[in-house]
């Protein structure tokens, strides 16, 4: 005689509530934990882009500038869509970053709504920063100065300034 080996329907229940609660507590920890590597790709791409720039500026002796793009082809202040770093006589662009995100992150606040350097490196009017927002608060802040270097801002300067985001 064949004794048949299976689950009961109560057996089935439990595992499946138990699933469910994992589940419950799992994606929302998933999804921050994508939302975090995300800013910090957007944090890594546009440092890169800032010091790109301006070495770019004082390798070629020339003046530039980053603006925000939603094209690629000319500025509009939009840095959620991306970036071009062009020459400022002729405006022929050096560089694209088109950004894939269906979320508007990156917001510049600056003297200007673009960012020039100077052949020597130096932003005159330059002073702003980058900034990107999630749920409601700033997670990080990058502060460019006129001499065309950036600063990471702490959690308190990115609380005092949490304003932005709202």
């Amino acid at each position: 005689m064949q004794t048949q080996r299976a689950f009961t329907l109560i057996e089935m229940f439990i595992v499946l509530a138990l699933l469910s609660i994992l589940g419950q507590i799992a994606v929302p920890a998933l999804q921050d934990f994508l939302e975090r590597n995300q800013q910090q790709a957007l944090y890594e791409q546009i440092t890169r882009a800032v010091y790109n720039a301006r070495l770019h500026a004082v390798t070629h002796r020339i003046a530039v500038e980053l603006c925000g793009s939603s094209d690629g082809a000319t500025c509009d202040n939009n840095w959620a869509h991306g970036w071009l770093l062009r020459d400022s006589q002729n405006k022929q662009a050096v560089a694209v970053t088109q950004l894939n995100s269906q979320h508007a992150r990156l917001h510049w606040d600056g003297f200007r709504s673009s960012i020039r350097f100077n052949s020597n490196g130096i932003s005159p009017v330059g002073n702003g920063r980058f900034y990107s927002c999630y749920k409601q608060n700033i997670q990080w802040q990058l502060v460019l100065n006129r001499q065309g270097r950036l600063r990471t801002t702490n959690a308190t300067e990115n609380n005092a300034q949490a304003h932005r985001c709202s």
